[in-house]
């Protein structure tokens, strides 16, 4: 079994509170105040968590146009916040308050991509406050 078929099988057969069926994907980022400047984004929603992966970061002041870190020794990164509230524009993603529960890096989006999963199957696992 390949590590992402695991890391789905995890997220919807165990005893979490969010099945992978009940995910919801956005296609903005949700953490990076210079976000609109990445190439690569990818946000979730696991029940009362949002993990937001950001990267390929290309500034618009960049001499080079090669994607330039977006923290230390880090081209991509995921993030994870407790959502707090619904965006008031209407996109439907949700708010959260900056305060991240969990961060990593990645050097390349392959890695990114597979990070991001895995941690959303991990915050599957995380029961929801009532």
């Amino acid at each position: 079994m390949t590590d992402d078929r695991q890391t789905e099988n995890a997220a919807s057969e165990g005893t979490g509170a969010s099945p992978c069926s009940a995910w919801k994907w956005f296609g903005n980022a949700g953490h990076f105040c210079a976000a609109r400047h990445c190439m690569f984004h990818l946000t979730t929603q696991v029940g009362e968590y949002l993990v937001s992966t950001v990267g390929e970061y290309r500034p618009p002041f960049s001499k080079t146009g090669e994607p330039e870190e977006i923290g230390l020794d880090r081209l991509f990164e995921t993030m994870v916040f407790r959502v707090s509230g619904q965006c008031k524009c209407g996109c439907g993603l949700p708010t959260h308050d900056g305060q991240e529960l969990e961060c990593h890096g990645y050097a390349e989006a392959a890695s990114a991509t597979v990070g991001h999963v895995s941690v959303c199957a991990h915050f599957a696992q995380m029961p929801n406050r009532d």
